[in-house]
Order: structure tokens, then sequence, then C-alpha cells
């Protein structure tokens, strides 16, 4: 049994329920970016020379953040809720697809002379990119009903 003090979810209004929600979903974000933005950064200062690092300490450190943006999944998935999943997977769907259609016609036109040899981070960027108007359309469409 609860006490009428606490507030279980069941005991919360609908608006309630989803400020709770949305703050969730915003936490959740906030701690993925500082991960990877402080990810970046520290990779970012390794591969300019900054902080030399030998083979096998630049190994185990990329499997460190490896296992923190893993870790960092699993718990996004474990706290939201399965609309909030079912975005980021349709999302992560279309991410994967223009992924493999943008590196794929990249590298068909390179081979035919039309276009430089495919630029790796600008296929990621650009995956990127993809990924997020696909999740916040989604987003968008949900909110406009």
């Amino acid at each position: 049994m609860t006490s009428p003090e606490t507030n279980s979810t069941s005991s919360l209004s609908g608006e309630a329920r989803l400020h709770q929600r949305s703050r969730r979903i915003r936490n959740v974000w906030i701690a993925a970016l500082s991960v990877g933005f402080l990810g970046g950064m520290a990779f970012g200062l390794a591969d300019g020379g900054a902080l030399p690092l030998s083979p096998a300490l630049f190994w185990t450190l990329l499997a460190l953040v490896a296992g923190g943006v893993v870790a960092v999944n699993v718990w996004f998935i474990r706290r939201v809720d399965e609309l909030e999943v079912m975005d980021n997977l349709w999302a992560s769907f279309v991410g994967v697809i223009a992924h493999i259609l943008i590196g794929a016609g990249w590298v068909a036109a390179a081979a035919r002379g039309y276009a430089p040899a495919p630029d790796v981070p600008a296929v990621l960027m650009a995956t990127l990119v993809v990924t997020l108007l696909a999740y916040f359309g989604l987003k968008l469409r949900r909110r406009l009903g």
C-alpha cells in the first residue's frame, strides 16, 4: 500500500504523468549528450596529439567508451516508456537504411569517377542528421496528433 503523500505513477493525473515522462526523457538525453561530448573531447584531444597514447591504452579507452555507450542505451531503454522506445526504433531503422544507401551510393559513384572517395565522417554525419530528422519528425507527428 502506498500512502497518499507518495507520488506513485497511478496517483498522478495524466498531465503530471506526461510532465514526469518528459522530465525523465530530458534527463536521459542530457546524460547521453554529456557522455558523448566528454568522450568526443577526450578522443579529440588524444587524436590531435595533445595526449599521446600507446595503442594498448587507446584500445582500452575505446572499449570503455563503447561500454559506456551500451550502458547509457540500456539505461535509456529501461527508463522510458514504450512510445519512446518505438520512436527510437523507427528512427534507428530509418538511420540504418539511410547509412546503407548513402554509403553504398557514394562508393558506387566514386567507383565510376562521379564523386571523390567516400568520406567516412561525412557519411556518419549524414546518417546522424537523417536519424535525428526521423526522430523529431515522429515526435512532431505525435505531438500534432
